[in-house]
């Protein structure tokens, strides 16, 4: 009797435990399935709001240059948002960009980008849709900010560790209508990035600014002519530590349809070339970059006023604007120390080569930065950037060459990307 109340007891407790296990299986994978309310399932978010938010202050001199007898005064700025027609100095004491990235279906995007400062006021910087033609292919069309090399069109200034522009950047291309293609190939262990377009591209500027300059602002095609254009990038390294790419452009007429300053066609060539590296020696990563830019406006000793034999003929000269820059940060990345590990240290050459003989009589200007950056968080850089801004002199055909005064400026910014 003892025996069989033993075994019924021993049954009961089985049954019972296998009933337990099942009920709290049931309601983990009750739980596990389960969503919050109003949580959407991942990858099928609908819209995301990015940006950034930046300020600056700036303290800059422009030293006394002497040239003969006059020597110029030394002026000084100390404040939010300095502007210099002489020199690429621009800072904006509050500035912010919204990027809204909108999904229609898993094949078709929205990205727009609109950028506020207090300096410049609203800007229109993207406004892009994209359609995924295949895995590695997309179809883009609207106002692009065409991938010249390394500087614009991959990096902006979130991912700029110098924190001051680049002097010899931005002569290339900027952005501008367009439609086109744009993906990557794996090869291999290497990479390829591309981007091919037809753009409306730049247009002759003929009202006031330096001759033979070239300007992107007009939103609508000038002719019936069109850019063509495009960039390749190579990564090598299975890492993909190393990047080095090609970009360029190429516009058979500039020239505005309804200009009456201009005879014939003017065109425009725009090559690129760039390298970014980047390798953690431990406890040091080290980054390297560099890029070099080349636009050339063509055939402008066609530039003249048809038709009026009383305008005054402006000069053949070698209307080529280049400029290049080489920089190398060093972050302290493996540090056991948290301070340290967030710092890095930054200096960069760069110079702007303008066209020779060219009438409007300024000079090539180089530039000499150092900065040092803290990252609070990967998205929140804390840069204070110090840059010597050094003009050649002018060769004078009848006297002594025109000295420039130079110019050092103190850049303290902040920016928050979300």
């Amino acid at each position: 009797m003892k025996r069989k109340k033993t075994l019924i007891l021993l049954m009961s407790i089985a049954t019972l435990s296998v009933g337990l296990v099942n009920t709290a299986k049931a309601q983990l994978d009750s739980n596990s399935i389960k969503e919050a309310p109003n949580s959407p399932q991942g990858g099928q978010e609908k819209m995301l709001l990015a940006g950034e938010i930046t300020t600056e202050w700036q303290s800059a001199r422009i030293n006394s240059a002497t040239n003969g007898s006059i020597t110029s005064p030394v002026q000084r700025f100390n404040s939010f948002g300095i502007q210099n027609p002489s020199y690429p100095f621009d800072a904006a004491p509050l500035g912010i960009m919204l990027m809204p990235l909108i999904k229609v279906n898993n094949s078709l995007f929205f990205d727009c980008q609109v950028g506020w400062d207090v300096t410049g006021g609203v800007s229109l910087n993207e406004a892009i849709a994209y359609y995924r033609v295949a895995p590695m292919c997309y179809a883009f069309a609207g106002f692009v900010p065409i991938r010249t090399g390394l500087y614009e069109g991959i990096m902006d200034d979130f991912t700029n560790r110098f924190c001051s522009t680049p002097i010899g950047m931005g002569i290339a291309a900027a952005p501008q209508c367009a439609v086109g293609i744009q993906g990557g190939i794996q090869a291999g262990y290497s990479k390829l990035n591309y981007q091919l377009y037809v753009a409306n591209g730049p247009q002759l500027d003929t009202t006031g600014g330096p001759t033979g300059s070239i300007t992107y602002s007009n939103p609508w095609a000038n002719n019936l002519s069109k850019a063509v254009g495009g960039s390749i990038g190579f990564l090598p390294l299975s890492n993909s530590n190393l990047e080095i790419g090609l970009s360029g452009q190429y516009d058979p007429n500039i020239v505005n349809q309804n200009d009456p300053y201009t005879v014939g066609n003017i065109k425009t060539t725009s090559v690129v070339a760039y390298l970014n590296y980047f390798h953690v020696f431990n406890p040091i990563m080290v980054r390297v970059q560099g890029q070099y830019e080349n636009t050339v406006v063509q055939d402008f000793n066609q530039y003249t006023k048809a038709g009026d034999s009383t305008a005054t003929a402006i000069p053949t000269f070698d209307n080529r604007t280049s400029g290049w820059y080489a920089g190398l940060t060093l972050r302290a990345s493996g540090s056991s120390h948290t301070f340290l590990s967030n710092l890095e240290l930054g200096g960069r050459l760069g110079q702007l080569t303008v066209p020779k003989n060219n009438p409007w009589g300024t000079g090539n200007i180089s530039q000499t930065t150092i900065c040092l950056t803290y990252w609070v968080t990967w998205k929140t850089p804390i840069n204070i950037s110090y840059d010597i801004y050094t003009p050649a002199s002018i060769p004078q055909p009848n006297g002594p060459a025109t000295n420039l005064p130079t110019l050092n400026s103190l850049t303290v910014r902040g920016m928050w990307f979300f």
